[in-house]
């Protein structure tokens, strides 16, 4: 439960360095990240974002840089309004010590986003656009312009993204039950 009694529905579950964890919260309407201590205690981290209560979160990473990166799948409602190829509103927060702020919008339902092990590119599964993104990634956490690494084709929705000790991408795709490996 957070504080004023909403429930919590955690689905972006990050360990960041100092042993704490992360959540991104899938609320029903609204969302967010909240951190919990050792001791069990939930505390927000971020709700807002711009001037506006952020909407149901999907993903939480924090980066070996401390910068916690942030995905918002989309503003619909229902969320399912947005599983769909022509809908592109889900955007990207990165929260640093000098504040938060939106650094990606108009993707195609923003799922997993992480820096690349070199940190010069942000990559970022788009599920509902099928497609694998990424962004140059600049010192001060700004991103260049999108490019699309791979497009999938029916049936597959990028989800989840990791990279192995090689620096390849692996990606989950839930619906059609696979693991994808991009070179």
């Amino acid at each position: 439960e957070l504080p004023g009694g909403r429930p919590l529905r955690p689905n972006g579950i990050a360990l960041r360095s100092d042993g704490t964890f992360l959540l991104a919260d899938l609320g029903e309407t609204l969302g967010g990240v909240y951190e919990i201590d050792r001791a069990g205690g939930v505390q927000p981290l971020l709700e807002r974002v711009d001037g506006c209560d952020l909407p149901p979160t999907n993903f939480v990473h924090e980066d070996r840089w401390r910068r916690v990166w942030i995905t918002v799948s989309t503003t619909c409602r229902p969320r399912a309004a947005a599983y769909r190829t022509d809908v592109a509103d889900g955007f990207i927060v990165l929260l640093t010590d000098a504040g938060a702020r939106i650094v990606a919008d108009g993707l195609g339902y923003t799922n997993e986003a992480l820096p690349s092990p070199d940190g010069r590119w942000l990559y970022v599964n788009e599920t509902f656009g099928r497609r694998l993104s990424r962004f140059p990634l600049r010192a001060d956490g700004s991103l260049g312009a999108k490019q699309v690494v791979t497009s999938f084709g029916a049936g597959t929705f990028p989800d989840g993204l990791c990279f192995d000790e090689g620096g390849d991408i692996w990606i989950t795709s839930i619906v059609s039950n696979r693991v994808i490996r991009v070179a």
